[in-house]
């Protein structure tokens, strides 16, 4: 029986970017049917950068991440970013993180894309530390990774209540990880791996639920 293959990438072109605009509305548009479709926020996609991950040429999970101080990021924009972090060029807002539903044997899509993302901006880019919202329910696996709360909880018009705005180390979530079980994937990521089989990208140990949750 082959193997699946898994694909990481940047989003480069209009192409990409629907993709992930697809998956953000399988995510958001049950959660919120009176919106106005504010999860696509196409320009400031534009901004930062937009993560994929594909299965077999499915695209199965995205994210993204804009530095805080390229343009007015939508957690600025609710009055949640914190002053210190307002004008840090190495700041990145992290959101849009969505995925399918795992199948099989597959790990969580949203972990091994996180995974991936942390370790190829680390290593890639000019950021040190990420900021994100995100609701009570799903703290603890952002936490596990080396999050901290620094705000919350609040409510979001529109959205509900119970959110928490989180910063966190990219190096320490790329350490954490790695604990968690993605030496292999990660280790590849540092090397410019971008496709892989499932059986290369994980080791045998427990890893933190990690979900489709923040940016939102």
């Amino acid at each position: 029986m082959e193997e699946d293959l898994f694909q990481f990438s940047i989003a480069g072109g209009i192409q990409d970017l629907a993709e992930a605009h697809a998956l953000r509305l399988l995510r958001y548009e049950p959660r919120f049917p009176e919106s106005d479709y504010w999860w696509l926020d196409r320009e400031r996609d534009l901004q930062g950068k937009v993560f994929l991950l594909r299965k077999n040429d499915r695209s199965v999970a995205t994210l993204r991440i804009i530095p805080v101080t390229s343009c007015t990021t939508e957690i600025e924009e609710m009055g949640h970013l914190p002053a210190e972090l307002a004008k840090d060029p190495e700041v990145w807002e992290l959101g849009r993180l969505t995925a399918l539903p795992s199948r099989g044997q597959d790990f969580p899509y949203s972990r091994l894309l996180f995974g991936w993302a942390s370790q190829w901006a680390l290593d890639n880019l000019p950021i040190r530390k990420v900021v994100s919202y995100c609701r009570g329910g799903v703290l603890s696996g952002f936490l596990a990774c080396g999050a901290e709360i620094v705000d919350g909880p609040y409510d979001i018009p529109g959205r509900g209540r119970d959110y928490y705005t989180i910063v966190a180390d990219v190096a320490v979530v790329v350490e954490r990880m790695r604990a968690y079980g993605f030496e292999a994937l990660l280790s590849a990521a540092h090397r410019g791996q971008m496709e892989f089989q499932s059986r290369e990208m994980t080791d045998s140990v427990a890893a933190p639920a990690v979900s489709g949750t923040v940016g939102q």
